[in-house]
């Protein structure tokens, strides 16, 4: 009786991830994305990627010169697209970052121009508060006025008075 180590079977990672697929949702889905992208990369390379996979005995070597250089040149231009790729994902980001910040100022804008208005209506309330206040202390000291003079007139009249009728 042998037993069979998974290490040891061709297919370990593949009965693997289906054990992971079965605990995730998302896991079949990566799994299957992560097999197709390899097979991808497989073919712009023009030689297996998987370590396990076997090379016929028709095709040549992939050490040979030929496909060396091939793959070279596959992988130069894979490079460059990727560089592009990157300087336009980049150009990309700088721009709505830009837009972002260009709308974050307009808001900023906006903020600081209602907090000016509500500034000044709140000065302009101050200063009707406090002509009121001065309105009502003026009047208050008018009355107070009158009624001293009120007072200091009767003063004099009995003063007057009690000296004429007096003598």
């Amino acid at each position: 009786m042998s037993s069979t180590n998974p290490s040891e079977t061709p297919n370990s990672d593949a009965d693997a991830a289906e054990s992971v697929d079965r605990k995730r949702p998302l896991g079949g889905f990566i799994t299957e994305l992560g097999r197709w992208g390899r097979g991808l990369a497989s073919r712009v390379l023009g030689s297996p990627l998987d370590q396990g996979a076997a090379v016929d005995a028709d095709s040549p070597a992939p050490d040979t010169p030929p496909q060396r250089e091939s793959a070279l040149k596959r992988m130069r231009v894979l490079h460059d697209v990727a560089e592009t790729l990157r300087g336009a994902a980049d150009g990309f980001i700088a721009a709505k970052l830009d837009e972002f910040e260009a709308r974050v100022d307009l808001k900023l804008d906006q903020i600081e121009e209602r907090i000016d208005r509500k500034t000044l209506e709140l000065h302009q309330q101050l200063r009707e508060l406090r002509d009121r206040e001065l309105r009502h202390r003026l009047r208050m000291l008018k009355i107070t006025l009158i009624f001293t003079v009120l007072v200091a007139a009767l003063s004099l009249a009995y003063k007057w008075l009690s000296g004429v009728i007096r003598p």
